[in-house]
């Protein structure tokens, strides 16, 4: 008996070891114990504990979430996709769909020339890279240009002020709750099923994993790229109106969400080489980018020492990444 429990607890593997596997099961959790560290470093650098930060930081971490969200999608794509049309965009879809608000009194036709817009950037960047064939980055950055050139022009039109309604919305916070982040964590939950629950996000993680075996296995290449490319500029679009709406339209407005919406992706777990996607981590990787640039600001540290020490953080990851997947 004595023999039998002894060699029992043998096999039992230590709590040690089950809490080590569970983190290798959840590397998101880092993103957070790091959010953690970073708002601890930003009361040091205050000389007092801070709450209100969390409350800013809570404000601004559903646009970076949406976009980031979007960006995961087409990251999980494999094959060295990536959307580099997020900025531009978030943009001109604030510009659009401030003017639009404004002319018709209208908040459902703001939105629903954003989701036009959406369509047809997904078109575009499908019919040049599944059609022509050329590579996402190239075929997205060119989008992205003709994309700020049309924002350029929709700007120089003016008048664009948020409607009061929407913008009443976006700074919502009953009992301390941002309306806005509670929304943003429904859009979560239901991308979270679409990726995992349908055939269309089996295909994408399929993809991921080997394009040729999921064509081969009857996965509509094609229908898929369209969508996941839907999603990023949808998902960049209602971060538009709803960042036009939070602050007011401008040409700067997505700039900050080229860097960002990778750097959440990466960050937050997800695999950049493709087939491994992470939700939670896309959270926990934008509080942590939202309170690294508070500390660094802070600091007064410049946006461009800022954007490179973003920068060398992201190939860090990537670097680690490597390295444990070569073991």
């Amino acid at each position: 008996m004595t023999g039998d429990w002894a060699l029992g607890n043998a096999v039992k593997p230590s709590m040690a070891i089950r809490v080590g596997t569970w983190l290798r099961v959840h590397p998101w959790v880092w993103v957070y114990v790091g959010s953690a560290a970073m708002w601890a470093a930003v009361s040091v650098a205050n000389g007092r504990v801070n709450l209100g930060v969390i409350s800013a930081v809570f404000a601004l971490t559903p646009f970076l979430v949406l976009v980031g969200l979007g960006q995961m999608f087409v990251i999980t794509l494999g094959n060295g996709h990536t959307d580099l049309t997020v900025p531009n965009v978030l943009s001109l879809s604030a510009f659009v769909a401030t003017l639009t608000i404004g002319a018709s009194g209208s908040i459902l036709a703001g939105f629903a020339v954003a989701i036009g817009l959406a369509g047809i950037v997904a078109l575009l960047n499908t019919g040049v890279i599944v059609g022509l064939r050329v590579p996402s980055m190239v075929a997205t950055l060119a989008a992205g240009l003709i994309l700020q050139s049309a924002t350029t022009a929709v700007a120089g039109r003016g008048g664009a002020l948020a409607d009061p309604t929407l913008s009443d919305f976006a700074h919502a916070t009953p009992f301390g709750v941002s309306v806005l982040a509670t929304a943003c964590l429904g859009v979560t939950a239901v991308l979270w099923f679409v990726l995992r629950k349908t055939t269309f996000g089996r295909g994408v993680l399929a993809m991921g994993q080997s394009q040729s075996a999921a064509v081969f296995s009857g996965v509509p290449a094609g229908r898929v790229v369209f969508l996941t490319y839907f999603i990023s500029a949808l998902m960049a679009a209602t971060a538009g109106v709803l960042l036009g709406s939070f602050s007011a339209p401008n040409l700067a407005l997505g700039d900050p969400y080229l860097l960002n919406s990778i750097a959440v992706v990466v960050l937050g777990g997800s695999l950049i080489s493709g087939g491994r996607s992470n939700l939670p981590g896309i959270w926990g990787a934008a509080l942590f980018l939202l309170l690294l640039n508070t500390l660094l600001s802070t600091l007064n540290i410049s946006v461009a020492s800022q954007n490179i020490m973003k920068g060398a953080l992201i190939i860090l990851v990537l670097a680690l990444v490597g390295a444990k997947e070569k073991r």
